[in-house]
Order: C-alpha cells, then sequence, then structure tokens
C-alpha cells in the first residue's frame, strides 16, 4: 500500500512535469533529458496507460484524456474498496450484535 502511494506521488509529479511545460500534444513532446527527469517505474507505469505518449524519436507527451480515465478508475476503484469495507464491518457488527 505505501509503495502504491509513493508510485501515484510520482506520476502526480511527473505529469505536473508535462504540464508545467506544456507538453500536451505531440507537437510538444520532450525528451526525458529535456524534462530532466529519470524514466522510473512511475514513468513506465504511465506509459503502460497511455498516459505519456511517444509520437517516437524517445520524445513524449502528457495525454490529459487518458490521466483523467485513469484517475476517474482509480477513484471508482478505491469507493469500491471502501464500501466493500463498509459493508464487512456492518456485517461483523451484525452478527455481533446477534450473537450478544
Amino acid at each position: 500500500m505505501v509503495i502504491t502511494a509513493i508510485l501515484m506521488r510520482r506520476q502526480r509529479a511527473l505529469v505536473r512535469v508535462f504540464e508545467g511545460v506544456g507538453a500536451t500534444s505531440a507537437a510538444q513532446a520532450r525528451s526525458a533529458e529535456e524534462l530532466g527527469v529519470a524514466p522510473g517505474m512511475a514513468w513506465h507505469h504511465l506509459v503502460g496507460h497511455a498516459v505519456l505518449r511517444c509520437p517516437g524519436e524517445g520524445r513524449y507527451f502528457l495525454d490529459e484524456a487518458n490521466w483523467q480515465r485513469l484517475r476517474r478508475r482509480r477513484r471508482v476503484i478505491a469507493l469500491a474498496a471502501i464500501a466493500g469495507l463498509l459493508v464487512l464491518l456492518a456485517l461483523i457488527l451484525l452478527l455481533t450484535v446477534r450473537r450478544g
């Protein structure tokens, strides 16, 4: 869980770098060196989700629509996990009350 939080924080930082330089289209794509970042796990994860896209020559740009889709998907998963935990806690409480 901690690793996931760190990965997500690094991804958000990468996205801010791309936004900060305006690299949000193929015409504005930049290399990692130009951005002053080292591609790591967060970078490759964003590439795998097509959030960072490569039009060629080792240059990348931020696909803002895919970033928003990934963020929405993560929110839905988090809310589903919380809802599942609440249901589980309610069942435990119900069983505890019935036994007592």
